[in-house]
């Protein structure tokens, strides 16, 4: 059965930094506008099935949320459609920003 891990905010930067992962965030709009990992995507049920079909096999992907328990759900969704590797971002948004707060993108 495929199962996705779960990943810490230092870990994250550190991929985030080096470019070998593609950062989805699930959050609602206005969240997603008031802040935001830089290059993420903001993936919805419209636009998952075109996110899945254009996926890079290679590249792990992160799922972000709030807090980082919806994203928990949403990368074990991800994982059965067979994308692999795949990560739940700990502690979601919230502790990326705490932690990064100068790798958070607005608008």
């Amino acid at each position: 059965m495929a199962d996705f891990k779960r990943i810490n905010p230092t870990t994250a930067h550190s991929v985030w930094q080096q470019g070998n992962a593609r950062f989805v965030d699930i959050r609602d709009q206005r969240s997603f506008e008031a802040g935001h990992i830089p290059g993420s995507l903001r993936l919805t049920d419209a636009n998952v099935q075109e996110f899945l079909a254009d996926l890079d096999d290679n590249v792990e992907v992160v799922v972000v949320c709030y807090h980082g328990n919806s994203s928990q759900g949403a990368a074990q969704y991800l994982a059965h459609q067979g994308v692999e590797p795949v990560s739940s971002l700990d502690g979601g948004m919230t502790a990326w920003a705490q932690s990064f707060p100068d790798a958070v993108e607005r608008g």
